[in-house]
């Protein structure tokens, strides 16, 4: 036989185990009690922060992308930028301009 509604559950924790314990007054202590079981799972099972899928923008990733691709820059150039004259300076700021 099957259930009359998939999204429906009961569960029952032992007071005897301090897990259980633990997870019940977390429970206890929070009003949307399914979102929070959904996101636990899913970042248990699949190690995602499911708040933050929702959230996710590629363009939020640029700034991120341009101060790591400026410390290896920096890094491979030991920390010193060509000019144009094919003069090398001290920089600690190079300009990068990843735009598209």
């Amino acid at each position: 036989m099957a259930k009359k509604n998939p999204y429906v559950f009961t569960i029952g924790f032992d007071e005897t185990d301090p897990v259980h314990v633990r997870a019940a007054e977390i429970l206890n202590g929070t009003k949307k009690k399914a979102q929070l079981i959904a996101v636990a799972i899913l970042s248990y099972v699949d190690g995602v922060d499911s708040e933050r899928i929702h959230d996710f923008h590629v363009e939020s990733l640029q700034p991120l992308l341009e101060k790591l691709i400026q410390k290896e820059l920096e890094k491979a150039m030991g920390g010193r930028l060509a000019t144009s004259s094919g003069e090398e300076k001290q920089s600690s700021v190079p300009v990068l301009d990843l735009s598209p």
